[in-house]
């Protein structure tokens, strides 16, 4: 009976408060790790989205800018054609200036109608055409080549308006990919216009290759562009150029979703597309992203790989599984630990009762010396124990004090009951209490994670404001370029407009780079608490943070680039530092660093190139952490105060003065290391820390 008392017993309060806790956080797990993974991937996709977006604007905008100021001559020239007469020589003199002063232009043509200069001359045109670095002359047109007769006469001619031809190769002649640009020509006599040829320009398309090449998307992603047709006018299969269309790809891969992408470009449409699209260099699965260039129907095309941008939203997700495993583990451990703190002096204690219960009332009660409520309950019973001894001896003499006892008896149960009820209340509150410990933990993760992905929408608004507002800038020369055509009443206007926008977009760009600062607040606020020292690789958390320190400093300043050098000892292997703390040492000497050659940069210009250089060293005793960059560096004069409290050589409003003094007390009084500063003004500043190398 004792066995199965035993078995019941452990089986009823251990058994359940296992179960019942354990399942119960588990739950509480599961529900927030779905709920993060799925937030994190939607949060992915939608950066991914924004990313597309920018790079395909971006790009088609430089492409249209190059394209608008081609064609920008043809149509200038025909302008001043219609408003003007001029003689043979001096046509073929603006011919050959249009040839001469653009090298893009591989060649431009002026024809005209048959017989337009006499009933005896059929055709009359001029072609200048680049050849050898030279420029040559040709007259255009003969019975053999019937210019009046092809495409880019015929079709411009018939529907009134200047046209880009579809890509082609020159062979034999440039020997290049062009493409051809043709504009009416009209004469305007007693106010009526009269069609008398087509002036064309011939572009070379060298430069649209590396323009699309310097898209760089991951590590296997590319762009590609395909004209009005679906020819593939650049890609990073050579072989694919003028030889292949997006819907031969299409037909080759069996993909019927890429076929109608190649039908939405073709028609000018943007878009990014989930399609289950594997792209010609890796064969890897890949999303499309596309946007039209309006200026000749063209259309660029930015393939992104789904395993290298999805590897960050992986990650997480085994970072999270592999800590909520560990700290089921933790959890299981820790209940197990506590309800046997309780269930074993209990199942004692129940033991010694139920002899009691029998009526062997001199049974030996166990000795639990703790002050709790179950040391209290086991003192209540050997009192019980002692005053029910001294009652069944008085029993004899006195039959009357047997009611007394039974009392007493009565009111012991009920304080047992009232002591294992509180007891329990107890539990329940310290199990609420770890709960909600648990959730405050998740939420500040939570809270820097959403500091981090708002980043870097906010990272876009500010450079796209500061392009806007470039944009603006230049919309305001060109239109002076045109007083003498636009009215200056309209020209005013639109400059008045244009203003009003650049100037609402650098209030964007102000409140955005505040809200930026607000954002790198939660961020260091979420990192603030120590953390417990633990095994640390510090090359990659090193590396990481020369990383997050750039790419600070880029947001800020997209015109800044800096050539960094690593050199990382493999043989550190782990070392014992609080990784919150340590990082924020990284964090605060590589902005630093930054911000130096950054200042450098703004003096100096193009004759200074900023260098940061970063190593790792392990030697019998230390670990040995250099940051070097060839910045303004520190003048001797305060070179001894740097690391004091709220010293800093930054203007007002651009640091705090505690960076160098919180990293000196890391290293120094928390991890027991050294730090140590080498700086030359004006040319360099080295800063060396060093750790104890004990594991």
């Amino acid at each position: 009976m004792v066995k199965e008392s035993q078995i019941k017993l452990r089986r009823g309060l251990a058994f359940k408060m296992i179960i019942y806790v354990f399942v119960s956080i588990m739950v509480i797990f599961i529900l927030i790790f779905h709920y993060t993974l799925k937030i994190t991937r939607d949060i992915v996709v939608e950066n991914l989205k924004s990313n597309a977006e920018y790079l395909t604007k971006s790009t088609v905008s430089k492409i249209e800018k190059v394209l608008s100021s081609i064609q920008r001559v043809p149509d200038n020239f025909a302008q001043i054609y219609q408003q003007n007469d001029f003689d043979e020589s001096e046509m073929n003199r603006l011919l050959r200036m249009m040839v001469e002063n653009n090298k893009d232009i591989i060649g431009a043509c002026l024809a005209f109608e048959p017989f337009f200069k006499n009933q005896s001359e059929k055709f009359y045109s001029f072609y200048y055409y680049r050849k050898d670095d030279k420029i040559e002359f040709l007259n255009l047109g003969n019975d053999q080549y019937v210019y009046f007769y092809m495409d880019w006469y015929q079709i411009p001619k018939e529907l009134g308006t200047a046209l880009w031809s579809e890509p082609y190769f020159d062979a034999g002649g440039a020997d290049m990919l062009l493409s051809t640009y043709s504009v009416p020509l009209y004469s305007e006599k007693d106010g009526e216009k009269k069609f008398v040829g087509i002036l064309t320009i011939d572009l070379s398309l060298d430069w649209l290759q590396p323009y699309v090449n310097e898209i760089k998307v991951y590590e296997t992603g590319y762009a590609f562009m395909i004209s009005k047709t679906g020819s593939m006018i650049t890609h990073p299969i050579k072989d694919f150029i003028m030889n292949e269309t997006i819907f031969s790809i299409a037909d080759e891969q069996k993909s019927s979703a890429l076929r109608e992408i190649g039908r939405h470009m073709i028609e000018g449409e943007t878009s990014f597309a989930e399609i289950e699209y594997r792209n010609m260099k890796t064969r890897k699965l890949s999303w499309i992203a596309y946007a039209p260039v309006p200026l000749n129907g063209w259309s660029l095309g930015v393939v992104f790989p789904v395993d290298e941008f999805m590897a960050d939203a992986n990650r997480l997700r085994m970072i999270v599984m592999g800590l909520g495993l560990g700290g089921g583990a933790i959890l299981i451990l820790i209940i197990i630990l506590i309800s046997r703190s309780i269930t074993s002096p209990l199942r004692r204690l129940t033991l010694a009762t139920e002899t009691f219960a029998k009526g062997e009332f001199d049974v030996e009660l166990p000795v639990i010396n703790s002050k709790d409520e179950i040391g209290r309950l086991n003192a209540a019973f050997h009192y019980m124990q002692d005053t029910l001894t001294r009652t069944i001896s008085d029993l004899k003499e006195a039959g009357e004090k047997l009611e007394i006892s039974h009392a007493k008896l009565e009111e012991y149960n009920r304080t047992l009951e009232q002591k294992v009820e509180e007891r329990t209340a107890t539990l329940k509150a310290a199990q609420t209490q770890l709960i909600q410990s648990e959730k405050m933990a998740s939420l500040g993760q939570l809270t820097a994670g959403i500091a981090h992905e708002i980043k870097n929408p906010l990272n876009f608004v500010n450079n796209f404001s500061e392009l806007s507002v470039e944009l603006a800038g230049e919309v305001i020369e060109e239109i002076d370029k045109l007083s003498g055509i636009i009215d200056p009443k309209d020209s005013d206007y639109l400059k008045g407009i244009l203003r009003d926008i650049e100037s609402n977009v650098k209030k964007i760009n102000e409140h955005g780079k505040r809200a930026d600062s607000i954002i790198r607040g939660m961020l260091l606020h979420s990192r603030g608490k120590s953390g417990e020292i633990q095994p640390t690789d510090l090359n990659a958390m090193l590396g990481e943070y020369v990383a997050l320190g750039y790419h600070g400093l880029r947001a800020t300043d997209n015109t800044f680039n800096i050539k960094i050098e690593s050199e990382y000892d493999p043989s550190i292997g782990l070392v014992n530092v609080v990784p919150q703390d340590m990082s924020r040492v990284f964090l605060n000497l590589i902005n630093n660093a930054c911000y130096s050659t950054a200042q450098k940069k703004k003096e100096l210009k193009d004759s200074y190139f900023p260098i940061l250089r970063v190593s790792t060293q392990k030697t019998p005793d230390k670990i040995i952490i250099r940051i070097w960059d060839n910045g303004k560096g520190i003048p001797q004069t305060i070179l001894d105060r740097i690391f004091n409290p709220f010293f800093t050589t930054k203007p007002a409003g651009s640091g705090t003065g505690l960076g160098l003094s919180v990293s000196y007390d890391i290293i120094v009084q928390e991890h027991n290391g050294e730090v140590k500063v080498d700086s030359k003004e004006g040319e360099f500043a080295e800063f060396t820390i060093s750790l104890p190398n004990k594991l």
